[in-house]
């Protein structure tokens, strides 16, 4: 909850949550910001890749942008007209040599780009 500090927090369940918060969050949400369309997922699964099956937790409606997770992978780029993005992990950078995050920017135009450090 620290991150409640930042700003809004729009919280979707992953795949190693605690069980009581996989119960209370949904697995996708989709959210308006400026006439955005926002759809975030964790992105877990089986078989496909991560981004894959995030874009088809979308396949019912349009989105603009998908924000997700699960691999802790930073990742920015558009797939189908729509545009996937992994802000990676400030807290489990796995085996990459820099943790990460994301910032999305929503004014005439939206820019989405990722923070990195040590």
């Amino acid at each position: 909850m620290e991150f409640m500090g930042y700003g809004e927090l729009i919280a979707v369940a992953g795949n190693v949550d605690d069980p009581e918060l996989q119960y209370l969050l949904p697995k996708r949400r989709i959210i308006e910001r400026k006439g955005m369309k926002i759809g975030i997922t964790h992105g877990d699964g089986k078989g496909k890749t991560t981004e894959k099956r995030a874009l088809e937790a979308f396949d019912d409606v349009d989105v603009d942008v998908i924000i997700f997770g699960h691999s802790h992978i930073p990742y920015s780029r558009f797939m189908k007209g729509v545009f996937l993005f992994n802000p990676g992990s400030p807290t489990d950078k796995r085996k990459l040599p820099y943790y990460s995050h994301g910032v999305l920017t929503i004014g005439d135009t939206w820019k989405i780009e990722h923070i990195f450090y040590k």
